[in-house]
């Protein structure tokens, strides 16, 4: 009994995913859809093994190559930059925050067009959609959490003759990093719809080609095999940022029973 309740409880997050599948399965059996354009999940699955499995690695592989870049890029200049203006230069960051808001409004796939013309087709316009996806919400949370770091905690470990090497692995970086997950997840998934647009536009490989290339000829099983191949991955990449999240901040979490 105790292992079939910890089966029903592991399970019970994808139940409504099952109940979804079998739904969609039996949908134009009972009417419900026209199966031309609603096709079985079986039928889509059928597409899926025609198309091979190799090929639809490599498309996901060119896809992630692509988002990962994007994003380690953005990541990499979006950390530091916030942590610089949030911690060294408040009054700059008070004098940009209006500019940076400003521009973080405007949605990367509309700028994509002008990326075209600026830098031309190709992988780069891919690129910067990427990064301007991930760079703004990684920006963000990076100064909020240094600005919201209680400064008790940095004199305290002052205090203590802690070293500023010190101070910042062991207090600030601790501190900030559920926040910088935070906009890291969040940037992540951005990054990747939009990626996927991108790739509908300016690319001949991908996720997001083989959907549009269906959609041009008119491979409906394959369109819905694209819907869940970007499905399936992006549950998975905000699966493992999520499971490396709550590696590093579990100490965040204080059990009910030890709450004073």
């Amino acid at each position: 009994m105790k292992i079939l309740l910890a089966i029903h409880k592991r399970l019970m997050s994808f139940y409504l995913i099952i109940a979804f599948i079998l739904v969609w399965q039996f949908s134009s059996k009972f009417g419900w859809t026209n199966a031309t354009f609603v096709p079985p999940f079986t039928t889509v699955l059928t597409e899926g093994a025609d198309l091979g499995l190799a090929r639809i690695l490599v498309h996901i592989a060119i896809s992630l190559k692509r988002v990962v870049f994007g994003f380690a890029l953005s990541t990499v200049i979006a950390l530091p930059l916030g942590f610089v203006l949030a911690d060294g230069a408040p009054k700059l960051a008070a004098f940009l925050r209006p500019l940076m808001q400003f521009l973080s409004q405007i949605p990367p796939f509309i700028l994509y067009p002008l990326f075209l013309l600026v830098i031309g087709p190709g992988e780069n316009g891919i690129y910067i959609v990427i990064f301007w996806s991930v760079f703004w919400p990684v920006l963000f949370t990076t100064m909020q959490g240094v600005n919201d770091i209680d400064p008790r905690l940095i004199r305290a470990a002052k205090s203590m003759r802690a070293s500023t090497g010190d101070v910042l692995f062991k207090v600030i970086f601790p501190a900030i990093f559920p926040n910088v997950m935070r906009g890291i997840r969040s940037g992540l998934t951005m990054g990747f719809l939009m990626l996927i647009g991108s790739e509908s536009m300016g690319a001949d490989s991908g996720i997001g080609w083989m959907i549009h290339n269906a959609q041009g000829l008119g491979w409906i099983p394959r369109i819905y095999l694209g819907a869940l191949i970007v499905c399936v991955v992006g549950f998975l990449l905000n699966g493992a940022l999520g499971a490396v999240e709550k590696t590093f901040v579990d100490w965040k979490e204080v059990p009910e029973d030890v709450i004073i």
